[in-house]
């Protein structure tokens, strides 16, 4: 294993991924985008430690929702090449009107 390299999707892949889902799983996106908002106005505890802030943080189920719709979707593919695939698309729901 030494000389494989890790291959993350190029941005057409993420792309593609994305249209893919905004096609076949809408809600997905838009759960994903409201439970984003959700998440980021929750109170922070600032007397906690990063480490007991991030425990404490729970990941809403519209994420890990998006993560197995990504995962099944393209199943077969590594899982860091998945988690790279993910996050480009994650990127592009909350950074647009997607």
């Amino acid at each position: 294993m030494g000389n494989s390299k890790i291959v993350p999707p190029a941005p057409n892949e993420i792309n593609d991924a994305f249209s893919y889902i905004k096609q076949n799983a809408p809600k997905l996106i838009d759960n994903y985008k409201i439970a984003a908002l959700e998440l980021s106005k929750a109170p922070k505890d600032y007397s906690l430690s990063d480490e007991e802030r991030a425990a404490s943080i729970i990941v809403p189920d519209d994420f890990i929702n998006l993560r197995n719709f990504v995962n099944d979707a393209y199943k077969g593919r590594s899982s860091v090449y998945l988690l790279f695939l993910y996050m480009g698309i994650r990127k592009i729901i909350i950074s647009s009107e997607a």
